[in-house]
């Protein structure tokens, strides 16, 4: 029989070495951690708080692991969720990635990082033999959404040579989100470890593109508006998405297009570097049509490249509002619903109307573009600016107004009596050619409502009322086959543009649903039969604007296409050079100013 002593002993050794383990435990997982994030950096002085989170993460999630060898489902689920979630709580917000000057507005970087040194840690876990690919596989089976999931796994395939199901996995992820700067620069990194293995020879794509002595005008001339008052450095907030400052909280305009975001995205393309632009979105980019540096002659855009200006006084030429998302429409294209701000959010739009747009737009020589994020009708805060606009207060700015032709009646017109003068360019979304085409893609606008009223702003344009008419068509896999009859469509109705645009996941979509909506990517079952819609040769009419659509057609790519557009500082003198030739093929004389 055991005595009581040694029954004692026994039980004060066994209470030592569980202390011990478990203090041994904690102390490697503190060594881990300490290495693993010593490149998160900690705005707010919190590093030992975020560190000490992380190891009790750490130590509860190999309890996890552990009970996984067990086998039920519910553990596997529970232990994905609480690995995201440890990463969800580094990412507070005030940390980032030493590697990431910038976080974009769909950033997620923080916490693939996070999940990949988790990985790594986890990975010596019976569960997983050692392999951190199969921790992060585990995560995409049990959550295949999860973008921090796809951009970690990717990261590892990238690693282990597995290139090709490497690049499957980031385009899943930039179908879930095209914006995704991470996902972008993984694939160019995957792409380019496939050319140093001698495939991918000979394909020139944005990824390889070489921008060292190239030259992009739009973070020295256009200002946009996105997402709860956003503002960014370029035409399109997807193609540059870190916000250099919010309309609805800064002083001034100036400290916006002035910011120190905004000096370090213009030093980026001083330097040739382009960090801050999307090698995949970007139309210019992408179709390799960036002009070189020594070519740009226009004074202002010369003085900015020799004197290497980063801090401009000039206000930007071109300013976007895009904010306000209210809209009559829920277009599946961008939205799931109708949306209408609610009070404080136009109670914030009004103040900063008062203290940062119109100050701004009051200095603007150039255009004003309304609203490529809503309805400039529906909202209340886009139609107290149109009536604020008058040539006496305005005097050097003029309109390009979008819509989507829905509200655009002759009452309408009459409440705002000084806006025809102010609009440069009226252009409407149409999106097909059909009634039962428009009424599913622009749901729940009425086709009948939407030819009434593009008659009305043609016979304006034929009257002089408006300067220039363009319609608008986003290119998906229920209208494109409309393409030709949608040319003929404006070139019946006497429009100067029609403005053909590519579908983009902003996170409207589903990844299934985006998969098979988007027409415009090679993997699409049907896009040899775009392309050959694309060259058909009623395409080449002048009035045709197909930017947006220029990287999916190689012979352009290869061509020395010039956009004039890249090479002005005024947006409205390059689309004026556009169409003034367009008028000449016509045989019309231009409107002037």
């Amino acid at each position: 029989m055991i005595s009581l002593r040694a029954t004692i002993e026994q039980h004060v050794f066994s209470g030592i070495r569980r202390r011990w383990v478990a203090f041994r435990k904690g102390w490697l997982a503190q060594r881990w951690a300490r290495r693993a994030f010593a490149e998160f950096e900690v705005s707010n002085g919190r590093r030992e708080e975020m560190l000490s989170s992380i190891v009790s993460d750490a130590l509860h999630l190999s309890r996890l692991a552990d009970e996984l060898m067990v086998g039920h489902d519910r553990s596997r689920r529970c232990f994905a969720d609480a690995l995201l979630l440890a990463c969800q709580r580094v990412d507070s917000g005030d940390v980032r990635h030493k590697s990431a000057r910038l976080r974009s507005y769909v950033d997620v970087s923080v916490q693939a990082k996070s999940l990949r040194a988790f990985a790594d840690y986890l990975s010596p876990r019976k569960a997983f033999a050692g392999e951190a690919t199969e921790v992060t596989a585990l995560l995409l089976e049990e959550l295949p959404d999860s973008r921090p999931s796809l951009l970690a796994h990717a990261e590892l395939l990238i690693e282990r040579q597995q290139l090709d199901e490497a690049i499957v996995v980031i385009q899943r992820a930039l179908r879930i989100q095209a914006v995704c700067p991470s996902a972008q620069q993984l694939l160019s990194r995957a792409y380019a470890a496939q050319r140093d293995n001698g495939e991918r020879t000979g394909e020139q794509d944005g990824t390889n593109y070489d921008l060292s002595d190239k030259f992009c005008p739009m973070p020295f001339t256009h200002l946009a508006t996105g997402y709860k008052g956003d503002a960014f450095a370029c035409c399109c907030p997807a193609w540059v998405p870190f916000a250099v400052g919010n309309v609805l909280d800064a002083p001034s305009a100036d400290a916006v297009w002035n910011s120190d975001v905004a000096v370090e995205i213009r030093r980026s393309v001083h330097d040739g570097d382009f960090s801050y632009c999307s090698r995949t979105l970007c139309s210019y980019i992408a179709a390799q049509k960036l002009p070189l540096k020594a070519e740009i002659t226009d004074p202002l855009l010369r003085r900015y490249i020799d004197e290497r200006s980063v801090v401009l006084e000039e206000v930007p030429q071109m300013v976007q509002l895009n904010h306000d998302a209210t809209c009559n429409l829920a277009c599946p294209s961008c939205r799931t619903e109708i949306i209408t701000a609610k009070t404080e959010e136009q109670d914030a739009y009004a103040e900063s109307a008062r203290r940062v747009i119109l100050p701004l737009l009051r200095k603007v020589n150039g255009q004003a573009y309304i609203s490529g994020g809503g309805e400039a009708f529906a909202s209340k805060h886009y139609r107290s600016i149109l009536a604020a606009l008058n040539r006496a207060d305005y005097p050097e700015l003029y309109l390009y107004l979008i819509t989507n032709g829905q509200l655009t009646t002759v009452e309408r017109w009459r409440q705002f009596p000084d806006l025809l003068e102010m609009i440069d360019i009226l252009s409407v979304s149409v999106d097909a050619a059909r009634a039962e085409t428009y009424e599913r893609l622009r749901y729940p606008g009425k086709w009948q409502t939407l030819i009434k009223n593009l008659e009305l702003i043609a016979e304006m344009r034929r009257s002089g009322s408006i300067r220039r008419f363009q319609i608008n068509f986003v290119v998906q896999e229920e209208n494109f086959r409309e393409l030709l009859e949608f040319v003929e469509l404006g070139i019946r109705i006497g429009v100067d543009s029609i403005w053909l645009q590519r579908l983009t996941n902003y996170g409207a979509y589903a990844e299934d649903a985006f998969t098979r909506a988007d027409v415009t990517s090679p993997l699409h079952p049907k896009h040899m039969e775009l392309l050959d819609i694309l060259r058909n040769p009623i395409m080449a009419h002048p009035a045709i604007d197909m930017e947006m659509l220029m990287p999916l057609l190689p012979e352009v790519i290869a061509s020395d296409l010039r956009l004039p557009l890249l090479h002005t500082a005024s947006r409205r003198k390059s689309i004026e050079l556009r169409w003034g030739a367009i008028d000449a093929q016509r045989g019309i004389a231009s409107l002037g100013p």
